[in-house]
Order: C-alpha cells, then sequence, then structure tokens
C-alpha cells in the first residue's frame, strides 16, 4: 500500500472550479502522475 505524505503551499485562495473542464482534467491528472513518479522513485531506493 502506498502511504505517502505530499506537502501543498498556496497562494491565495485557489478555486480548482474557475478552470474550464479540460483545464481542470489536466490539472488532476498532472498531480496523479506526480505522485506516481513519487511513488515509483521512492521504490528504487
Amino acid at each position: 500500500m502506498l502511504n505517502t505524505k505530499l506537502e501543498v503551499v498556496t497562494v491565495g485562495a485557489p478555486d480548482v472550479t474557475a478552470l474550464s473542464e479540460n483545464e481542470q482534467r489536466i490539472f488532476f491528472e498532472t498531480i496523479a502522475a506526480r505522485v506516481l513518479e513519487l511513488a515509483k522513485e521512492r521504490n528504487e531506493l
């Protein structure tokens, strides 16, 4: 089971709903891809 803690720092009050549907999809796909990259790197250590 993957158990990784990430710290998210925001400036202002982010509102994902202000993005278009396509931008929201890309935003969440990017986060998911990065989490998977970090998990892979961690498992290789």
